[in-house]
Protein backbone atom coordinates (compact mmCIF):
# COMPACT_ATOMS: atom_id res chain seq x y z
CA UNK A 1 0.00 0.00 0.00
CA UNK A 2 1.57 3.63 -0.79
CA UNK A 3 1.37 5.55 1.95
CA UNK A 4 0.91 9.34 1.74
CA UNK A 5 2.13 11.92 3.56
CA UNK A 6 0.56 15.56 4.14
CA UNK A 7 3.84 17.34 5.05
CA UNK A 8 1.69 20.26 6.23
CA UNK A 9 0.26 18.47 9.10
CA UNK A 10 3.06 16.76 10.39
CA UNK A 11 5.33 17.95 13.72
CA UNK A 12 9.11 18.24 13.42
CA UNK A 13 10.60 15.87 15.78
CA UNK A 14 12.88 17.39 18.32
CA UNK A 15 15.73 15.94 19.68
CA UNK A 16 14.65 16.39 23.45
CA UNK A 17 11.43 14.17 22.34
CA UNK A 18 13.26 11.97 20.58
CA UNK A 19 15.85 10.69 23.28
CA UNK A 20 13.06 10.65 25.71
CA UNK A 21 11.37 8.22 23.39
CA UNK A 22 13.94 6.19 22.57
CA UNK A 23 14.87 5.86 26.51
CA UNK A 24 11.68 5.24 27.47
CA UNK A 25 11.46 2.26 24.89
CA UNK A 26 14.46 0.38 26.43
CA UNK A 27 13.58 1.03 29.44
CA UNK A 28 10.15 -0.70 28.80
CA UNK A 29 12.31 -3.24 27.53
CA UNK A 30 15.00 -3.90 30.50
CA UNK A 31 11.73 -3.91 32.81
CA UNK A 32 10.21 -6.57 30.88
CA UNK A 33 12.95 -8.80 31.28
CA UNK A 34 14.74 -7.59 34.57
CA UNK A 35 11.75 -7.19 37.00
CA UNK A 36 9.66 -9.69 35.26
CA UNK A 37 12.02 -11.88 33.39
CA UNK A 38 9.17 -11.54 29.84
CA UNK A 39 9.97 -12.09 26.43
CA UNK A 40 10.89 -8.96 24.65
CA UNK A 41 8.73 -9.75 21.74
CA UNK A 42 5.76 -9.03 23.56
CA UNK A 43 7.11 -6.07 24.80
CA UNK A 44 7.96 -4.74 21.35
CA UNK A 45 4.52 -5.25 20.24
CA UNK A 46 2.92 -3.90 23.06
CA UNK A 47 4.77 -0.92 22.36
CA UNK A 48 2.77 -0.34 19.83
CA UNK A 49 0.29 1.46 21.93
CA UNK A 50 2.88 3.56 22.65
CA UNK A 51 4.20 4.09 19.58
CA UNK A 52 1.06 4.95 17.26
CA UNK A 53 -0.71 7.50 20.08
CA UNK A 54 2.86 9.64 19.82
CA UNK A 55 2.67 8.83 16.19
CA UNK A 56 -0.31 10.22 16.14
CA UNK A 57 0.50 13.26 18.17
CA UNK A 58 2.96 14.31 15.69
CA UNK A 59 0.73 14.02 12.80
CA UNK A 60 0.89 10.61 11.64
CA UNK A 61 -2.05 8.43 10.83
CA UNK A 62 -2.46 4.71 12.90
CA UNK A 63 -2.92 3.36 9.44
CA UNK A 64 -0.18 4.96 8.10
CA UNK A 65 1.93 3.59 11.05
CA UNK A 66 1.01 0.24 10.60
CA UNK A 67 1.72 -0.05 7.38
CA UNK A 68 4.82 1.01 7.87
CA UNK A 69 5.85 -1.08 10.46
CA UNK A 70 4.71 -4.10 8.58
CA UNK A 71 6.59 -2.59 5.36
CA UNK A 72 9.51 -2.19 7.49
CA UNK A 73 9.49 -6.29 9.10
CA UNK A 74 9.88 -7.25 5.30
CA UNK A 75 13.58 -6.64 6.00
CA UNK A 76 13.17 -9.56 8.47
CA UNK A 77 12.06 -11.64 6.27
CA UNK A 78 15.01 -13.32 4.87
CA UNK A 79 16.74 -13.42 8.79
CA UNK A 80 13.07 -15.41 10.14
CA UNK A 81 13.28 -18.55 7.63
CA UNK A 82 17.32 -18.62 8.20
CA UNK A 83 16.36 -18.32 12.28
CA UNK A 84 13.85 -21.11 11.69
CA UNK A 85 15.97 -23.42 9.23
CA UNK A 86 18.87 -22.55 12.30
CA UNK A 87 16.34 -24.47 14.55
CA UNK A 88 16.13 -27.47 12.54
CA UNK A 89 19.74 -27.43 12.01
CA UNK A 90 20.58 -27.98 15.64
CA UNK A 91 18.06 -30.61 16.60
CA UNK A 92 19.00 -32.32 13.00
CA UNK A 93 23.12 -32.62 14.29
CA UNK A 94 22.19 -33.93 17.39
CA UNK A 95 19.62 -36.40 16.05
CA UNK A 96 22.38 -37.84 13.56
CA UNK A 97 25.43 -37.38 16.65
CA UNK A 98 27.44 -34.80 15.02
CA UNK A 99 27.04 -32.23 17.57
CA UNK A 100 27.64 -34.97 20.57
CA UNK A 101 30.38 -36.25 18.68
CA UNK A 102 32.61 -33.56 18.16
CA UNK A 103 32.43 -32.21 21.67
CA UNK A 104 33.05 -36.03 22.80
CA UNK A 105 36.48 -36.34 20.95
CA UNK A 106 37.13 -33.00 21.41
CA UNK A 107 37.15 -33.02 25.65
CA UNK A 108 38.70 -36.73 24.84
CA UNK A 109 41.99 -34.65 22.99
CA UNK A 110 42.60 -32.33 26.36
CA UNK A 111 45.55 -32.13 27.43
CA UNK A 112 45.63 -30.48 30.79
CA UNK A 113 49.12 -28.03 29.65
CA UNK A 114 47.24 -26.65 26.94
CA UNK A 115 43.40 -27.20 28.44
CA UNK A 116 42.40 -23.23 28.56
CA UNK A 117 43.39 -23.18 24.81
CA UNK A 118 41.49 -26.38 23.97
CA UNK A 119 38.60 -25.22 26.06
CA UNK A 120 38.47 -22.41 23.52
CA UNK A 121 38.62 -24.22 20.56
CA UNK A 122 36.35 -26.17 21.37
CA UNK A 123 33.72 -23.64 22.33
CA UNK A 124 34.66 -22.09 19.00
CA UNK A 125 33.52 -24.99 17.24
CA UNK A 126 30.64 -26.31 18.72
CA UNK A 127 29.24 -22.58 18.23
CA UNK A 128 30.63 -21.90 14.81
CA UNK A 129 28.69 -25.42 13.97
CA UNK A 130 25.32 -24.87 16.01
CA UNK A 131 25.29 -21.09 15.39
CA UNK A 132 24.46 -20.30 18.97
CA UNK A 133 26.90 -19.03 22.06
CA UNK A 134 24.52 -19.94 24.43
CA UNK A 135 24.46 -23.46 23.52
CA UNK A 136 28.14 -23.86 22.77
CA UNK A 137 28.22 -22.70 26.85
CA UNK A 138 25.38 -24.59 27.74
CA UNK A 139 26.62 -27.99 26.61
CA UNK A 140 31.01 -27.95 26.01
CA UNK A 141 31.39 -24.92 28.51
CA UNK A 142 29.94 -26.86 30.90
CA UNK A 143 32.09 -29.61 30.22
CA UNK A 144 34.65 -27.21 30.79
CA UNK A 145 34.20 -25.61 33.85
CA UNK A 146 33.74 -29.51 35.55
CA UNK A 147 37.44 -30.26 33.75
CA UNK A 148 39.16 -26.89 34.98
CA UNK A 149 37.92 -27.56 38.36
CA UNK A 150 39.68 -30.61 38.46
CA UNK A 151 43.06 -29.49 37.02
CA UNK A 152 42.61 -26.75 39.99
CA UNK A 153 42.13 -23.82 37.52
CA UNK A 154 39.91 -21.30 38.95
CA UNK A 155 36.74 -20.83 37.85
CA UNK A 156 36.59 -17.34 36.75
CA UNK A 157 39.31 -17.97 34.12
CA UNK A 158 37.88 -21.20 32.35
CA UNK A 159 34.56 -19.19 32.16
CA UNK A 160 36.59 -16.57 30.04
CA UNK A 161 38.31 -19.19 27.82
CA UNK A 162 34.79 -20.43 27.33
CA UNK A 163 33.20 -17.22 26.95
CA UNK A 164 35.77 -16.13 24.15
CA UNK A 165 35.16 -19.21 22.04
CA UNK A 166 32.03 -19.44 22.45
CA UNK A 167 31.17 -15.64 21.21
CA UNK A 168 33.79 -16.09 18.29
CA UNK A 169 32.27 -19.23 16.78
CA UNK A 170 28.60 -17.48 17.02
CA UNK A 171 29.89 -14.62 15.45
CA UNK A 172 31.66 -16.36 12.63
CA UNK A 173 28.68 -18.51 11.99
CA UNK A 174 25.87 -18.15 9.08
CA UNK A 175 23.67 -19.63 11.42
CA UNK A 176 24.04 -17.11 14.20
CA UNK A 177 20.76 -15.07 14.98
CA UNK A 178 22.74 -11.80 15.66
CA UNK A 179 25.03 -12.45 12.31
CA UNK A 180 22.23 -13.12 10.04
CA UNK A 181 20.01 -9.91 11.95
CA UNK A 182 23.61 -7.59 11.47
CA UNK A 183 23.98 -8.76 8.12
CA UNK A 184 20.01 -8.03 7.17
CA UNK A 185 19.52 -4.86 8.79
CA UNK A 186 22.57 -3.62 7.12
CA UNK A 187 21.51 -5.54 3.83
CA UNK A 188 24.39 -7.09 2.76
CA UNK A 189 25.33 -11.01 1.68
CA UNK A 190 25.84 -12.89 5.26
CA UNK A 191 28.73 -14.35 3.80
CA UNK A 192 30.62 -11.20 2.73
CA UNK A 193 29.49 -9.75 6.44
CA UNK A 194 31.29 -13.26 7.89
CA UNK A 195 34.34 -12.77 5.31
CA UNK A 196 34.87 -9.09 6.65
CA UNK A 197 34.88 -9.78 9.56
CA UNK A 198 37.65 -12.51 9.65
CA UNK A 199 40.29 -9.61 9.28
CA UNK A 200 39.47 -8.18 12.74
CA UNK A 201 37.97 -11.42 14.28
CA UNK A 202 41.66 -13.89 13.67
CA UNK A 203 43.72 -11.24 14.88
CA UNK A 204 41.62 -10.86 18.31
CA UNK A 205 41.37 -14.51 18.16
CA UNK A 206 45.09 -15.56 18.16
CA UNK A 207 45.67 -12.69 20.93
CA UNK A 208 43.66 -14.59 22.77
CA UNK A 209 44.65 -17.96 22.18
CA UNK A 210 48.37 -16.47 23.45
CA UNK A 211 46.39 -14.98 26.33
CA UNK A 212 45.23 -18.72 27.60
CA UNK A 213 48.35 -20.29 26.60
CA UNK A 214 50.10 -18.25 29.13
CA UNK A 215 47.86 -18.21 31.48
CA UNK A 216 47.25 -22.08 31.44
CA UNK A 217 51.27 -22.25 31.92
CA UNK A 218 50.19 -21.95 35.66
CA UNK A 219 48.09 -24.94 35.96
CA UNK A 220 48.90 -28.34 35.85
CA UNK A 221 47.03 -31.59 37.18
CA UNK A 222 44.87 -35.05 35.42
CA UNK A 223 41.54 -34.29 33.86
CA UNK A 224 39.10 -36.42 36.19
CA UNK A 225 35.93 -34.90 36.48
CA UNK A 226 33.24 -37.12 37.24
CA UNK A 227 30.32 -34.98 35.82
CA UNK A 228 32.17 -35.03 32.63
CA UNK A 229 32.73 -38.87 32.44
CA UNK A 230 29.30 -39.12 33.05
CA UNK A 231 28.30 -36.91 30.00
CA UNK A 232 30.99 -38.76 27.85
CA UNK A 233 29.48 -42.27 29.13
CA UNK A 234 26.12 -40.95 27.91
CA UNK A 235 27.40 -39.83 24.58
CA UNK A 236 28.90 -43.24 24.33
CA UNK A 237 25.53 -45.24 25.32
CA UNK A 238 23.11 -43.09 23.12
CA UNK A 239 25.06 -42.16 20.04
CA UNK A 240 27.20 -43.72 17.41
CA UNK A 241 30.35 -42.22 16.85
CA UNK A 242 31.70 -43.18 13.45
CA UNK A 243 32.56 -41.51 10.47
CA UNK A 244 29.02 -41.19 9.20
CA UNK A 245 27.94 -38.99 12.44
CA UNK A 246 30.28 -36.21 10.46
CA UNK A 247 28.80 -36.38 7.12
CA UNK A 248 26.15 -33.18 8.20
CA UNK A 249 29.02 -31.39 9.05
CA UNK A 250 30.65 -32.42 5.77
CA UNK A 251 28.30 -31.47 3.78
CA UNK A 252 26.80 -27.96 5.84
CA UNK A 253 31.06 -26.81 5.27
CA UNK A 254 30.59 -28.02 1.76
CA UNK A 255 28.15 -26.03 0.57
CA UNK A 256 29.55 -23.12 2.56
CA UNK A 257 32.50 -23.07 0.94
CA UNK A 258 30.58 -23.52 -2.51
CA UNK A 259 29.19 -20.18 -1.44
CA UNK A 260 25.82 -21.20 -2.01
CA UNK A 261 22.85 -20.18 -0.79
CA UNK A 262 22.46 -19.88 3.26
CA UNK A 263 18.85 -20.93 3.64
CA UNK A 264 19.70 -23.64 1.02
CA UNK A 265 23.61 -24.90 3.31
CA UNK A 266 21.37 -24.50 6.32
CA UNK A 267 18.36 -26.77 5.54
CA UNK A 268 20.23 -28.62 3.27
CA UNK A 269 22.70 -29.66 7.06
CA UNK A 270 19.29 -30.29 8.85
CA UNK A 271 17.97 -32.34 6.37
CA UNK A 272 20.76 -34.77 5.80
CA UNK A 273 21.25 -34.55 9.72
CA UNK A 274 17.76 -36.37 9.54
CA UNK A 275 18.40 -39.05 7.44
CA UNK A 276 21.91 -40.04 9.33
CA UNK A 277 19.76 -40.08 12.23
CA UNK A 278 17.09 -42.64 10.22
CA UNK A 279 19.95 -45.22 8.39
CA UNK A 280 22.71 -44.78 10.93
CA UNK A 281 21.73 -43.64 14.35
CA UNK A 282 18.41 -45.76 14.45
CA UNK A 283 16.13 -43.03 15.09
CA UNK A 284 12.30 -43.87 14.11
CA UNK A 285 11.35 -42.19 11.33
CA UNK A 286 8.40 -40.38 12.39
CA UNK A 287 10.72 -39.50 15.61
CA UNK A 288 13.59 -37.80 13.09
CA UNK A 289 10.80 -36.14 11.35
CA UNK A 290 9.20 -34.38 14.22
CA UNK A 291 12.67 -33.34 15.80
CA UNK A 292 13.11 -31.30 12.66
CA UNK A 293 10.19 -29.29 14.31
CA UNK A 294 9.55 -29.99 17.92
CA UNK A 295 13.19 -30.54 18.71
CA UNK A 296 16.20 -33.39 19.51
CA UNK A 297 14.42 -35.14 22.85
CA UNK A 298 16.37 -38.10 25.24
CA UNK A 299 15.00 -38.95 28.69
CA UNK A 300 18.29 -39.20 30.83
CA UNK A 301 19.40 -38.48 34.47
CA UNK A 302 22.32 -36.96 33.24
CA UNK A 303 21.95 -33.58 33.41
CA UNK A 304 24.84 -32.56 31.47
CA UNK A 305 24.18 -34.69 28.98
CA UNK A 306 20.25 -33.30 28.73
CA UNK A 307 21.31 -29.71 28.34
CA UNK A 308 23.71 -30.82 25.64
CA UNK A 309 20.73 -32.41 23.80
CA UNK A 310 17.70 -31.76 24.17
CA UNK A 311 17.19 -28.51 22.89
CA UNK A 312 16.74 -27.61 18.81
CA UNK A 313 13.55 -27.30 16.51
CA UNK A 314 11.80 -25.32 14.65
CA UNK A 315 9.59 -24.51 17.52
CA UNK A 316 12.60 -23.39 19.97
CA UNK A 317 13.11 -21.04 17.53
CA UNK A 318 9.33 -18.75 17.39
CA UNK A 319 10.34 -16.54 20.66
CA UNK A 320 13.81 -15.15 18.67
CA UNK A 321 11.34 -14.68 15.73
CA UNK A 322 9.23 -12.80 17.73
CA UNK A 323 11.97 -10.30 18.91
CA UNK A 324 13.07 -9.50 15.60
CA UNK A 325 9.77 -9.45 13.71
CA UNK A 326 8.28 -7.25 16.16
CA UNK A 327 11.79 -5.34 17.07
CA UNK A 328 11.74 -4.61 12.84
CA UNK A 329 8.51 -3.52 13.65
CA UNK A 330 9.30 -0.87 16.40
CA UNK A 331 12.45 -0.13 14.36
CA UNK A 332 10.14 1.08 11.08
CA UNK A 333 7.97 3.50 13.12
CA UNK A 334 10.38 4.54 15.28
CA UNK A 335 12.44 5.49 11.62
CA UNK A 336 9.20 6.68 9.51
CA UNK A 337 8.71 9.37 12.87
CA UNK A 338 12.32 10.39 12.41
CA UNK A 339 12.85 9.54 15.87
CA UNK A 340 16.40 7.66 15.00
CA UNK A 341 17.10 10.51 11.80
CA UNK A 342 17.18 13.23 14.82
CA UNK A 343 19.14 11.21 17.29
CA UNK A 344 21.79 10.27 14.68
CA UNK A 345 22.28 13.54 12.58
CA UNK A 346 22.92 15.03 16.35
CA UNK A 347 25.48 12.82 16.65
CA UNK A 348 26.65 12.93 13.66
CA UNK A 349 27.53 16.61 13.30
CA UNK A 350 30.49 15.91 15.74
CA UNK A 351 31.94 13.48 13.70
CA UNK A 352 34.14 14.00 10.66
CA UNK A 353 36.12 11.04 10.13
CA UNK A 354 35.51 7.35 8.81
CA UNK A 355 36.77 6.60 12.45
CA UNK A 356 34.33 8.70 14.08
CA UNK A 357 31.29 6.78 12.13
CA UNK A 358 32.94 3.12 12.98
CA UNK A 359 33.61 4.37 17.06
CA UNK A 360 29.91 6.35 16.96
CA UNK A 361 28.19 2.91 15.98
CA UNK A 362 30.31 0.88 18.11
CA UNK A 363 29.50 2.93 21.14
CA UNK A 364 25.48 2.94 20.20
CA UNK A 365 25.84 -0.57 19.98
CA UNK A 366 27.48 -1.04 23.24
CA UNK A 367 24.85 1.24 24.77
CA UNK A 368 21.90 -0.60 23.04
CA UNK A 369 23.22 -4.18 25.05
CA UNK A 370 23.41 -1.66 28.33
CA UNK A 371 20.16 -0.02 27.93
CA UNK A 372 18.06 -2.81 26.91
CA UNK A 373 19.87 -5.61 27.83
CA UNK A 374 19.77 -7.64 24.57
CA UNK A 375 21.55 -7.86 21.43
CA UNK A 376 19.10 -7.88 19.16
CA UNK A 377 17.68 -4.28 20.51
CA UNK A 378 21.33 -2.92 19.97
CA UNK A 379 21.95 -4.74 16.56
CA UNK A 380 18.48 -3.53 14.82
CA UNK A 381 18.59 0.12 16.65
CA UNK A 382 22.20 0.87 15.82
CA UNK A 383 22.05 -0.80 12.14
CA UNK A 384 18.89 1.38 11.67
CA UNK A 385 20.37 4.63 12.88
CA UNK A 386 23.31 4.17 11.09
CA UNK A 387 22.88 2.24 8.33
CA UNK A 388 22.42 5.54 6.13
CA UNK A 389 25.14 7.65 7.69
CA UNK A 390 27.75 4.21 5.75
CA UNK A 391 26.04 5.66 2.74
CA UNK A 392 27.44 9.41 3.60
CA UNK A 393 30.72 8.45 3.72
CA UNK A 394 30.64 6.18 0.50
CA UNK A 395 31.27 3.43 2.69
CA UNK A 396 29.82 -0.46 1.52
CA UNK A 397 27.25 -1.68 4.33
CA UNK A 398 29.72 -4.73 5.03
CA UNK A 399 31.50 -2.24 7.03
CA UNK A 400 28.76 -1.21 8.83
CA UNK A 401 27.20 -4.56 9.46
CA UNK A 402 31.17 -5.65 10.51
CA UNK A 403 31.06 -2.45 12.94
CA UNK A 404 27.43 -3.27 14.23
CA UNK A 405 28.72 -6.74 15.63
CA UNK A 406 32.00 -5.13 17.05
CA UNK A 407 29.94 -3.07 19.22
CA UNK A 408 26.70 -5.39 19.37
CA UNK A 409 26.93 -8.44 19.59
CA UNK A 410 29.55 -8.78 22.93
CA UNK A 411 26.68 -7.73 25.69
CA UNK A 412 28.89 -10.25 28.05
CA UNK A 413 31.30 -7.16 29.06
CA UNK A 414 28.50 -5.59 30.47
CA UNK A 415 27.80 -7.53 34.28
CA UNK A 416 23.71 -6.75 34.05
CA UNK A 417 23.42 -7.69 30.03
CA UNK A 418 21.19 -11.26 29.13
CA UNK A 419 24.27 -13.01 27.52
CA UNK A 420 26.68 -11.65 31.05
CA UNK A 421 23.80 -13.02 33.06
CA UNK A 422 23.35 -16.69 31.00
CA UNK A 423 26.88 -17.47 30.85
CA UNK A 424 27.19 -16.73 34.74
CA UNK A 425 24.30 -18.80 35.44
CA UNK A 426 25.24 -21.62 32.77
CA UNK A 427 28.84 -21.64 34.66
CA UNK A 428 28.14 -21.34 37.60
CA UNK A 429 30.62 -17.98 38.10
CA UNK A 430 29.29 -14.65 38.73
CA UNK A 431 29.95 -11.66 35.41
CA UNK A 432 31.40 -9.83 37.17
CA UNK A 433 34.66 -12.47 38.02
CA UNK A 434 34.70 -13.34 34.40
CA UNK A 435 34.71 -10.16 32.68
CA UNK A 436 38.41 -9.60 33.09
CA UNK A 437 39.23 -12.94 31.77
CA UNK A 438 37.21 -12.05 28.35
CA UNK A 439 40.17 -10.47 25.87
CA UNK A 440 38.68 -11.14 22.72
CA UNK A 441 35.79 -8.89 23.81
CA UNK A 442 37.41 -6.23 24.80
CA UNK A 443 40.22 -6.44 21.42
CA UNK A 444 38.00 -6.68 18.89
CA UNK A 445 36.32 -3.36 19.06
CA UNK A 446 39.89 -1.52 19.16
CA UNK A 447 40.75 -3.82 15.71
CA UNK A 448 38.18 -2.22 14.22
CA UNK A 449 38.75 1.36 15.40
CA UNK A 450 42.14 1.04 14.38
CA UNK A 451 41.38 -0.41 10.73
CA UNK A 452 39.04 2.50 10.02
CA UNK A 453 41.55 5.09 11.41
CA UNK A 454 44.20 3.99 9.09
CA UNK A 455 41.66 2.90 6.26
CA UNK A 456 42.19 -0.66 6.48
CA UNK A 457 39.53 -2.94 4.50
CA UNK A 458 37.22 -0.10 4.77
CA UNK A 459 35.10 -1.00 1.58
CA UNK A 460 34.09 1.87 -0.88
CA UNK A 461 31.28 2.12 -2.99
CA UNK A 462 32.21 4.08 -5.23
CA UNK A 463 36.39 3.94 -6.07
CA UNK A 464 36.33 7.04 -8.10
CA UNK A 465 34.74 9.16 -4.81
CA UNK A 466 36.54 10.34 -1.83
CA UNK A 467 34.05 9.39 1.82
CA UNK A 468 31.75 11.85 0.64
CA UNK A 469 28.35 11.92 0.22
CA UNK A 470 27.12 9.37 -2.15
CA UNK A 471 23.38 8.64 -1.08
CA UNK A 472 21.84 10.45 -4.18
CA UNK A 473 24.02 9.07 -6.78
CA UNK A 474 23.44 5.37 -4.83
CA UNK A 475 19.67 5.66 -5.19
CA UNK A 476 20.14 5.83 -8.73
CA UNK A 477 22.29 3.58 -9.28
CA UNK A 478 20.41 -0.20 -9.60
CA UNK A 479 23.15 -2.38 -10.16
CA UNK A 480 25.81 -0.97 -7.80
CA UNK A 481 22.84 -1.32 -4.92
CA UNK A 482 23.20 -4.45 -5.66
CA UNK A 483 26.79 -4.96 -6.56
CA UNK A 484 27.64 -3.87 -2.57
CA UNK A 485 25.02 -5.54 -1.10
CA UNK A 486 25.43 -9.27 -2.50
CA UNK A 487 21.57 -9.79 -2.12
Amino acid sequence: MKIERNVQNKQEMKLIPAILIFLAIAAAISVQKVVFDGDMGSMFLMLWVVLIPIGIYYGFSATELEDIAIKFTNKALPTVFIMLSVGALISGWIAAGTTPVVIYYGIKIISPKIFLVTAMLLCSVVALLSGTSYGAAGTAGVAMMGIGNSLGIPAPVTAGAVICGAFFGDKMSPMSDTTILASSISEVNIFWHIKHMVYDQIPAYLISVVFFGVMGLNYGGQIDSPEVNLMLEGIESNFKLGFWAFIPLIITVAMLLCKLPALLTILAGAMSGIIVAIFYQGLDISVAFNCFYSGYSLETSNEMLSTLVNRGGIQSMWSLVGITLFGFNVAGMLNHMKVLEVIANTMIRHVHSVAGVTTLTIILGIVGNAVALSQNFAIVMTGTLMGPVYKKYNLQPKNCSRDLEAGGTYGALIPWNNNALFCAGALGVSATSFIPYIPLLYITPVIVIIYAAVKFKIEKIYDDEGYVDVTERLEQDVERQKAVSGL
